[in-house]
């Protein structure tokens, strides 16, 4: 076999600190790519953060901890995003913070998995490697695209996508090649491509939970084509991945019954959940694992009390053990917020859980006016979140299903990026004007809305983004 050496900068091995056409890469080492190995372990260096801080306080989900530094706009893309304020010209703070780094940080793994791509077959090494790798790259890259594209471009809409707007693709790793904008609808058929390919050589179980699985591979091509409105094939999609022989829903009666065992003294010291409650980054719940900006998000996020409202706090174990025994809500903070308390929980904001799928399914069968269907579903997610006993949620005409599907998208996938997609998602779709109230530092309550049409809904390039390549920004 030919022996192939590639040699690529540290600097992008360990993620690229500038734009997306890597223009700006600075040589500061080098390493030897020579082995299938090698190229696994390129897969397994790319950084799993999504930085996404900012999509909590657009989705309505999470309020600052001091009421007045948020209004004086202290962290202005939280303050921004919090108060939905479209007169403020984003693009003046698309320097670094959350929303710039995830933009870098896409593209940084995006380069890597290029290389796998391109260069794997030339690797010493046996073959199954060489498919296992070149399927976990695809899988990946089509996974960061789709988080870029429902990040700073339009929603996908059929009849505009081919004339939206959207992202620089990279189909191959070129320091050299000027950046290329494609439209909506050719990076979402560039990212079904990707998957397509990638499927059949994607493991049952993966070496760990931050490479992919063809579960995760089932899930995400479901979720892409739901985007697009293809729901017959949404729903195929997401049946194929709850085939998998590995992933299972993290039951939380299960997790409540060992903590009982470990901490008899439980009821009556509630407090104690902040170390009874366990979900492990390895947990086969989780299809992939990504974390936020840090491996403890969302911790300490505050959420609101219209979302904390959304529970049955008595009886949802994702409330009694993530949100309402860590601490009393703060006098600086909104009335009634309360933090997320649990850093043991590993909530996978950046990456996909089967609880997922299960939304997902429901929510096609829903569309399809399929209303027993759409609540098995929904209720055997429910089931394994609540005390043994608790009523199951109930429709009482095909048309509450998917109302009940998207509450509970909220409570179960909250503080995710899913509340800001769905955000974009659902008022492109229905034309929703979203409105919320707040009662300010001087006790006045205030009214805010979200046009369907807002800027806000999408995310402006970085400013070095735009200076090192040719791209048309998008939104203000």
């Amino acid at each position: 076999m030919k022996k192939y050496i590639v040699v690529i900068w540290l600097s992008l091995v360990m993620g690229l600190v500038s734009c997306d056409n890597y223009l700006d890469v600075v040589p500061k080492g080098e390493a030897v790519l020579n082995s299938t190995d090698d190229y696994l372990g390129l897969i397994e260096a790319a950084n799993p953060k999504f930085s996404m801080t900012p999509f909590w306080y657009m989705a309505n989900e999470v309020t600052y901890y001091k009421k007045a530094e948020l209004e004086s706009y202290l962290y202005p893309m939280y303050s921004i995003g919090f108060f939905w304020d479209e007169s403020v010209d984003r693009y003046n703070y698309m320097v670094d913070g959350d929303i710039a780094e995830l933009y870098s940080d896409c593209y940084s793994r995006i380069a890597s998995y290029n290389v796998v791509v391109e260069h794997m077959n030339d690797a010493e090494g046996p073959d199954t490697d060489k498919k296992l790798g070149i399927a976990q790259a695809k899988i990946m890259r089509a996974y960061n695209y789709f988080f870029l594209v429902n990040t700073f471009a339009k929603p996908y809409k059929k009849e505009t996508a081919a004339t939206d707007m959207g992202i620089i693709i990279h189909k191959k790793f070129d320091l050299e090649s000027e950046s290329k904008q494609y439209t909506v609808k050719e990076v979402y058929e560039f990212i079904e491509q990707d998957i397509e390919e990638a499927l059949a050589d994607l493991p049952e179980q993966a070496l760990n939970s931050y490479r992919p699985t063809k579960g995760f591979g089932y899930a995400l091509q479901a979720k892409v084509r739901l985007y697009k409105g293809e729901i017959d094939l949404a729903l195929e999609s997401g049946l194929n991945a709850l085939k998998s022989s590995y992933h299972k829903l993290w039951d939380m009666n299960e997790m409540y019954n060992e903590a009982l065992a470990t901490y008899p003294f439980l009821p009556t010291m509630p407090s104690t959940w902040m170390t009874a409650a366990k979900l492990e980054d390895s947990n086969p719940e989780h299809l992939l694992y990504q974390f936020g900006h840090t491996n403890t998000d969302p911790y300490p996020q505050y959420a609101r009390k219209e979302m904390l409202d959304l529970y049955d706090k008595n009886n949802d174990l994702r409330y009694i053990t993530c949100w309402g025994y860590y601490m009393p809500p703060r006098p600086t903070a909104e009335t009634g917020a309360i933090m997320f308390g649990s850093t043991n929980v590993k909530w996978n904001p950046g990456g996909m859980r089967l609880s997922e799928v299960y939304l997902m399914i429901a929510e096609c069968y829903a569309r399809k006016d399929d209303k027993d269907n759409a609540m098995k579903y929904l209720n055997d997610l429910y089931r394994n979140r609540v005390f043994p006993g608790t009523a199951e949620l109930t429709a009482a005409d095909a048309d509450e299903p998917f109302k009940l599907v998207r509450e509970e998208r909220k409570r179960e996938l909250v503080l995710t990026y899913n509340g800001f997609f769905d955000m974009r998602r659902f008022c492109t779709e229905f034309n929703e004007t979203l409105t919320k109230t707040y009662v300010n530092e001087a006790g006045e309550t205030k009214t805010y809305s979200l046009r369907p049409d807002s800027p806000l809904l999408v995310w402006p390039f970085p400013q070095q983004a735009m200076e090192t390549s040719n791209l048309v920004q998008n939104t203000k």
